[in-house]
């Protein structure tokens, strides 16, 4: 057979089902598995049915565990309004969520956004943002009142103060996300749902806070509101650290600039990973032999491979090293569940972010599928193990599924030149200096080991004297080794090539080939091969491979549990800068990998950011109608690193590319709470006719709570996507929350320093 599938070491014939574009595929599922089942009782004895992937449930199981972390969120932000509220103002704002949410999902619907991992994630990210639209207007409403103002007329007039700048804090917010959706580049296209789901979401919020918020505080909030007083509490004790940071608005910011300067050079101790593995319970396991075996030595090795994991690796036969990992589950009871195996070919497409390989006789693929993650890693170390003590010659690559657009290997290094044997000579200089790495295994090239090759050198002047030319020359060889085609016979509806061919035994003989003879179709006569061309066995390279039309070998490697190959290219840059200057002109290397993906994922969005600013400034200009303004606000959102480094470290997680959405997220965040502190400060000016200075400490004081109150609920908001969703969304997290609660002292202490410096606003004495 040209392929062959093996499943849980049994010959197979493996079947995969594509769901239609459109359809519930959860449902479709349910229905192909129960006519699997149906099928199973009317075949004879002998035959079953095993899935080995079953994508439906996996979808069911993530989408419900995002769900499940909305709920939470959604909970955890209502009981944080209802214990810092009150159970009136509380109900009121936390009434928000829901509703929002509805709105938004109902908008989604509408513009064929789907429930996903991604979408969910948006959700629980634009949680704490849009309660904030909430908590302004109700406060702003709260105060009015409490100034005995008429609860009809309060609503009215904080919903015309604040539609424009809650409308353009959401629109700057959501505008933060702008890249994501217009990178062009392959996780751009994954997270693009990002910026729609917080767009409606925030602009859902904005909607419902100009009117049910007011209709619900007329309702239900007390006419006679009791005014806050300012003087007292932690009122007074943040009144007295602004007064001290107005006071000495220089040192202030020199000190925040060294933070920033040492949270950037910080920034290096983060380990980076441009996507996490997949936490999905399979991983794959590639075999490649040497190229030119045959279908059958293949698929004997493979079950060679197969027999070791039945006996070594399955459930039952699997005794873990990680003693700590076990303790957790019975010993017996982890390991390999069930695998197949594509011999020859790369089997389907049973996941995104697999990419099978061509057909190939030298190449197998299994799929095994495990009964907790955390054994995975050790799996991997048994199989190659395994593969290096009893198959030397065969190249395993044994690896998780990728989160993102998938690579060959984490590690590649392409070497770049014209000819074959300098590039081969610097790629052996090359994998020495990767084998030297202690985090890299399985170092490879995509050219492959030489092979033997007969070359004929034709002597010209003795064939012209022997009346041979080179087609009696070439169509003897053929007629001698691969064979000629005489004639074909027919039988029926079929047709038989009839092949002039020599002997198996003298075709595999290196002598009898030398004593070939050569017939010349001028003269009619027959003459021995050597008298008119001379054998020679050369070792050639099994392919050469071009990239921009220059040969490229690539050499690449995997990567060790617990080494990234971040630290993987560090170790070999310092030794490629050096060696490659004094390479041939003309040669030359790139990095490949991860790296490659990295930069072009991180290159797509930073190629869209001046659009996003260009928007965000034209925004803040409308609303303030100030370069100054719009300078104080833009100034605050890089400072948000300072927090976000320090989150990295502290919780030993990485920077990678859901660590700079965090960071993107974090930015709109900061955006809206600064608008909305310098529209008091306005307001404070215009409206009740303060001296600058002390408009800028009552703005302070008064949108202190609605600050705060923002920051908490999505910190805590968060919790549940960081404890649940996985390596994948935890970096993300972490870099929202404890850049947020750094940022919230940047807003409440730098933002006003910085407006005092810029307005020159001096302390009065």
């Amino acid at each position: 057979p040209a392929s062959m599938v093996h499943s849980s070491g049994t010959k197979a014939l493996g079947i995969a089902i594509s769901m239609r574009e459109g359809g519930n595929n959860i449902e479709l599922g349910e229905n192909v598995k129960a006519t699997l089942n149906r099928l199973k009782n009317s075949y004879p004895y002998g035959v079953e049915f095993e899935i080995i992937n079953f994508s439906p449930h996996e979808v069911e199981n993530k989408v419900n565990s995002f769900a499940s972390n909305l709920l939470q969120a959604i909970f955890v932000v209502a009981a944080v309004m209802l214990v810092s509220l009150g159970f009136r103002t509380g109900l009121i704002v936390a009434f928000l969520i829901p509703a929002s949410m509805v709105v938004a999902i109902l908008l989604m619907s509408v513009f064929n956004i789907g429930l996903d991992q991604i979408s969910l994630a948006a959700l629980i990210i634009a949680l704490g943002m849009l309660v904030d639209n909430g908590i302004v207007m109700t406060e702003s409403i709260m105060v009015s009142m409490s100034e005995g103002k008429k609860p009809v007329d309060a609503a009215i007039e904080s919903a015309n103060e604040l539609r424009v700048p809650l409308l353009t804090s959401s629109l700057t917010t959501a505008a933060a996300f702008l890249p994501i959706f217009l990178a062009e580049s392959n996780v751009g296209e994954f997270t693009a749902s990002l910026f729609k789901v917080v767009s409606i979401t925030l602009l859902s919020s904005w909607l419902l806070s100009l009117t049910i918020i007011p209709l619900l505080c007329v309702s239900f909030l007390k006419a006679n509101q009791a005014a806050t007083d300012y003087a007292s509490g932690f009122y007074k004790l943040y009144r007295r650290v602004l007064t001290f940071l107005l006071r000495f608005r220089v040192s202030t910011m020199i000190f925040t600039l060294l933070l920033f300067i040492s949270a950037i050079a910080g920034l290096k101790y983060v380990p980076n990973i441009f996507f996490p593995p997949s936490d999905r319970l399979y991983f794959t396991v590639e075999l490649t032999l040497p190229l030119g075996t045959a279908i059958e030595t293949t698929e004997r090795v493979t079950g060679n491979f197969e027999k070791f994991i039945k006996k070594e690796l399955t459930v039952g036969n699997f005794d873990s090293e990680d003693k700590q990992s076990a303790n957790s589950t019975s010993e017996n009871n982890r390991g390999v569940t069930n695998w197949i195996s594509y011999i020859g070919f790369g089997g389907t497409r049973f996941v995104l972010s697999h990419t099978p390989e061509p057909a190939g006789s030298n190449y197998a693929l299994l799929v095994l599928n495990t009964t907790d993650t955390h054994v995975i890693d050790e799996l991997i170390e048994r199989l190659n193990d395994y593969a290096f003590n009893h198959f030397p010659d065969v190249l395993i690559k044994a690896k998780r599924i990728s989160s993102a657009a998938p690579v060959k290997n984490p590690v590649e290094i392409r070497l770049y030149g014209n000819d074959t044997d300098e590039l081969f000579s610097l790629m052996e200089k090359l994998k020495k200096q990767m084998s030297s790495v202690a985090g890299l295994q399985n170092i490879t090239d995509d050219w492959g080991q030489r092979i033997k090759k007969l070359v004929v050198k034709i002597k010209q002047q003795n064939a012209l004297r022997a009346g041979v030319t080179n087609e009696d020359i070439a169509i003897s060889l053929q007629s001698g080794l691969s064979g000629l085609e005489l004639t074909q016979y027919r039988e029926d509806d079929k047709i038989i090539p009839v092949i002039f061919r020599s002997l198996e035994a003298d075709r595999h003989d290196i002598r009898k080939l030398q004593s070939l003879t050569i017939y010349s179709q001028l003269k009619g006569t027959a003459i021995p091969l050597t008298q008119v061309a001379s054998i020679e066995i050369v070792w050639e390279p099994a392919k050469i491979l071009r990239r921009d039309r220059l040969k490229t070998i690539t050499v690449g490697a995997q990567t060790k549990p617990g080494f990234t190959a971040a630290e993987g290219f560090d170790a070999l840059k310092p030794w490629l800068e050096e060696s490659s200057a004094h390479w041939p002109f003309g040669y030359r290397y790139e990095l490949g990998g991860d790296a490659e993906s990295s930069q072009k994922g991180n290159q797509s969005i930073a190629d869209k950011l001046p659009i996003a600013v260009f928007i965000i400034m034209f925004l803040l200009v409308a609303q303030f109608n100030s370069i100054r303004k719009s300078i104080i606000i833009l100034t605050t959102i890089p400072l948000g690193l300072i927090g976000v480094t320090a989150g990295l470290l502290i919780g030993h997680s990485y920077f990678g590319f859901m660590t700079l959405l965090g960071i993107i997220s974090l930015a709109g965040i900061v955006i809206n709470n600064a608008i909305v502190l310098l529209e008091r400060i306005q307001l404070e000016i215009s409206d009740l006719g303060l001296p600058p200075y002390e408009a800028i400490i009552s703005a302070a004081l008064k949108r202190l709570r609605p600050i705060l109150l923002t920051t908490a609920t999505t910190v805590l908001g968060l919790i549940p996507l960081y404890l649940g969703g996985g390596e994948m969304w935890e970096p993300m997290a972490i870099a929202i929350m404890s850049g947020l609660l750094f940022s919230t002292l940047l807003t409440l202490g730098v933002v006003p320093v910085l407006y005092a410096l810029l307005f020159r606003v001096r302390p009065e004495k």
